[in-house]
């Protein structure tokens, strides 16, 4: 029994390892959480919501909304 329980444990350990080294989709290995660097938030022009700069909808100048309605 205590046999089964180290061979278990073994198996969660080689699976997480396995996992934290895998490579992604893109071919470059996760980063780990203290190694992410946040992204730039923006806020709207016109409701004043702050979101990822990623996601942003540029409008004329320098102006940046939340989305195309807000830009229209």
């Amino acid at each position: 029994m205590r046999l089964l329980i180290w061979l278990v444990v073994a198996l969660a350990v080689f699976t997480w390892i396995k996992r934290a080294l895998a490579p992604t989709a893109s071919g470059q290995r996760r980063p780990s959480p203290g190694e992410e660097k946040p992204e730039t938030m923006l806020q709207c022009a016109r409701c004043g919501v702050h979101f990822p700069a990623s996601e942003a909808v540029r409008g004329a100048g320098d102006s940046v909304f939340c989305s195309a309605d807000h830009r229209g």
